[in-house]
């Protein structure tokens, strides 16, 4: 048996648009949270059509009078389920609802029951989505927390590797560095002891310098008195040999030396 086919009248159409309207300025669209808007909505409809209906239904007149607002068909059944139990619990008093109240027969408790079984029904469904989707976050999360303390396990291992190297190296400078001060104090010493021999050198230079012009100068004396002294010997050579040529022109003899000496 087919479905009878859902129609609104021209007044319950008249009448939704306008609270429609009203809905849409009291409750701005907002992508995140549909709630407000839905359970307000679905109200006005009962207000129009006296009925209420499957979430099917509700998102054709939502998609003819507020094609904007799309919420999903959970949140439509929720909120279908929260106006049927509110319409229950709290029912319309006042005069001015008197007529609806004849229209609309009392809730028997059987349609009582099949309103909080289809309630609980879809809150277990509600249940065990969001349980499956919590198990399998919450997994996500494990997961991943494990991998993160495998990550922190393993940074804290290298921060400590580094620790051991870097006070390695510390020590290695402190050593470098003290080995340091004692070659500059070496070298320091041996500058010092270069300096003074510098200076040792050059005053023995000055002493050698000196002495080589000491030197020079006593030669040059004696030069000069070898020089004289040659004149000297030169002059009375000279002298000799006219006093002996005189002595043997006097008579004197001649020594047997000279005689030996001269040639035949």
């Amino acid at each position: 048996m087919a479905r009878p086919t859902f129609s609104l009248t021209d007044d319950q159409a008249r009448l939704l648009a306008s609270r429609v309207a009203a809905l849409q300025a009291t409750f701005p669209y907002d992508s995140r949270n549909h709630r407000p808007f839905v359970r307000g909505f679905l109200r006005a409809v009962q207000e129009a059509t006296g009925q209420l209906y499957s979430p099917a239904i509700y998102q054709r007149l939502l998609a003819a009078f507020a094609p904007e607002r799309r919420p999903s068909t959970a949140t439509l059944a929720a909120e279908k389920q929260a106006l049927a139990l509110e319409d229950v619990f709290h029912p319309k008093q006042g005069a001015g609802n008197a007529a609806e109240s004849v229209q609309q027969p009392a809730v028997s408790s059987t349609q009582l029951h099949a309103i909080v079984s289809d309630a609980v029904d879809a809150a277990l469904v509600r249940s065990a989505r969001f349980s499956a989707a919590g198990s399998s976050q919450a997994d996500f999360y494990a997961a991943r927390l494990h991998d993160t303390e495998q990550e922190l396990l393993a940074a804290r291992a290298q921060a400590a590797q580094l620790a051991a190297e870097l006070m390695a190296a510390r020590q290695a400078v402190s050593s470098l560095e003290q080995e340091t001060e004692r070659m500059r104090a070496v070298v320091m010493q041996q500058a010092n002891a270069v300096e003074k021999l510098g200076l040792e050198v050059t005053d023995h230079r000055k002493f050698a310098m000196q002495a080589i012009e000491e030197s020079r100068g006593e030669a040059r004396v004696w030069k000069e008195r070898c020089v004289i002294l040659e004149g000297q010997r030169k002059m009375d050579a000279h002298l000799l040999e006219t006093f002996r040529q005189k002595a043997y022109h006097a008579g004197a003899a001649i020594p047997d030396v000279l005689l030996q000496d001269k040639p035949r």
